[in-house]
């Protein structure tokens, strides 16, 4: 029967570090289309502000 290798420390400790870089990058993303959502509501006020 074939053994399954197990992976070394470095593998665990870059597939660790991948795991919080992407998390980084989800949160940074998320925030980015928050402040987008914010600024289209913003927009929005304004010109029915302006044109009232």
């Amino acid at each position: 029967m074939a053994q399954i290798a197990r992976p070394s420390k470095s593998t665990q400790k870059k597939v660790a570090y991948e795991r919080k870089v992407e998390d980084k990058g989800r949160k940074v993303i998320n925030w980015i289309f928050g402040v987008l959502v914010l600024l289209a509501i913003a927009f929005v006020a304004y010109s029915v502000f302006i044109v009232s």
